[in-house]
């Protein structure tokens, strides 16, 4: 039987608990685990939408853990503090807790194969890890990525700092937020909800829209901390940073509007090709957003197991 735990560090906000949860395999089937494999969940949700997933891969024999980022989930101090990151440098205060639960579970499991898996916001986080902990890792899963022009994120950058020195960091802006999201239903035919680019899973759009932790607008705190990552992972000089070694498997939906419909993941591959020797492509034609809750999800796990025991028999 797969055991669920909760746990929880002190954020390097030196404030915050961060809540973490762990899926571990049977132990009467599997003697140790076959890898660990750590998930960024993505914006405006919580580590336990991988519930799914997590236990197919703990099946498999995975220890599987991930933490609900600041200003997510179980991550706050008070409902205020959902959509806030961290008062100084926001930007680096989602990886820097990743890379602490990382250090934790690898105490916990030495010696064992450890893989980093993020999903949209998460994707930026855990490429910002790799510029950062690339060590750590035997490989990496991005997920639900893009790769926005530079302009148009500098200038959303300067539209939050704007807004900052009127409304205050912990404003929530709809403008910003109309922005960010506003077009990504452009393409759908038949429109539901507000949500629909995330899945055609209308069952679990519909659980989305009616929750608190999915539903809260970011603080202009946490749009800026978004666009320092995006910003930061797309520098030459930090892709550089990145071991060369080390395994990437990129994968998207064909109708996912954050990857601009394929485009914007196809140049972040490219802004990887060339550095990184091993690195794979997969986009999923009629998926959208959210890879591992999309109605082909079974498939997306199982390129994801596969891909990884692949490469740890290499």
């Amino acid at each position: 039987m797969i055991k669920k735990k909760s746990n929880s560090f002190l954020s390097c906000d030196r404030k915050t608990s961060v809540n973490v949860v762990m899926w571990c395999p049977d132990e009467t089937e599997y003697d140790e685990p076959v890898a660990v494999l750590q998930i960024c969940h993505g914006m405006i949700e919580y580590i336990d939408r991988y519930d799914g997933f997590a236990r197919y891969m703990a099946e498999r024999g995975f220890v599987v853990v991930g933490n609900d980022h600041l200003g997510h989930g179980k991550s706050v101090c008070t409902d205020d503090d959902l959509g806030f990151f961290k008062d100084k440098n926001p930007g680096e205060a989602l990886a820097k807790d990743a890379h602490h639960l990382t250090v934790l579970i690898k105490k916990m499991y030495p010696g064992i194969p450890y893989y980093l898996a993020g999903h949209s916001m998460g994707s930026f986080v855990t490429r910002r890890y790799i510029c950062d902990y690339g060590y750590e890792l035997d490989g990496v899963i991005v997920m639900g990525t893009g790769h926005q022009p530079a302009p148009m994120v500098f200038a959303g950058k300067v539209l939050a700092d704007v807004v900052r020195l009127i409304k205050g960091d912990r404003y929530r802006s709809r403008l910003i937020s109309k922005i960010m999201f506003g077009n990504y239903n452009k393409r759908i035919k038949n429109v539901r909800t507000v949500n629909d680019w995330l899945t055609r899973d209308e069952a679990v759009v519909d659980e989305y829209n009616a929750g608190k932790l999915t539903t809260f607008l970011f603080t202009v705190n946490g749009y800026r901390g978004l666009m320092n990552m995006i910003l930061y992972v797309r520098k030459p000089r930090n892709i550089e940073r990145i071991p060369k070694n080390l395994p990437m498997l990129m994968i998207s939906g064909l109708d996912d509007p954050v990857g601009e419909y394929g485009k914007g993941v196809y140049r972040a591959y490219n802004s990887y090709h060339g550095h990184i020797d091993d690195i794979d492509l997969r986009l999923y034609e009629d998926c959208r957003h959210e890879l591992c809750n999309e109605l082909n999800k079974e498939e997306i796990y199982e390129e994801i197991y596969g891909w990884i025991m692949n490469h740890m028999s290499k």
